[in-house]
């Protein structure tokens, strides 16, 4: 029988690895709902106490994205379309990963219409880079760094 190294020893079985990556991409997912629709208190609930959030400021811990996200403007409008979400099983516990965000971004008196917005495009486009944690029976951002490739700069 072919040894195994440490690393491909300590990886879940399929199953498992399966059952992680599914929570993972979730978690994504409910990320980009709760900030679009601003479901705030669930979106800090989305990281571990300790938390990082760095979309160009770092905000580590819940309190500090809780502030940040009551000081968003009521006039800014977002639609994150996260695609090629790639999670990566550490162990059983820990996991990271890699989505890909187009961002969609308007900030004016039009976002509080209830109406279309005319637009020209994505306000950005990037990636971001994952690091999830067990808690309780699912799992969290540790750690969410964005890293945007392409930007508008009337838009930001």
């Amino acid at each position: 029988m072919p040894r195994r190294s440490p690393q491909q020893a300590q990886r879940p079985d399929p199953a498992l690895s399966r059952e992680i990556r599914e929570a993972c991409t979730a978690l994504s997912i409910a990320y980009a709902r709760a900030v679009d629709f601003r479901d705030y208190e669930s979106f800090v609930e989305l990281f571990t106490e300790d938390g990082e959030l760095d979309t160009g400021r770092p905000l580590v811990g819940r309190t500090a994205i809780r502030e940040a996200m009551r000081h968003r403007p009521d006039e800014l409008k977002s639609r994150h379309v996260l695609s090629n979400i790639f999670i990566d099983v550490i162990d059983a516990d820990t996991a990271r990963g890699i989505s890909y965000l187009t961002l969609y971004r308007h900030v004016g008196p039009e976002s509080l219409r209830g109406q279309p917005i005319e637009f020209s495009g994505p306000a950005a486009v990037g990636h971001y880079e994952d690091q999830f944690v067990r808690a309780g029976d699912g799992f969290l951002f540790s750690r969410r760094k964005l890293h945007l490739t392409f930007r508008r700069a009337d838009k930001f």
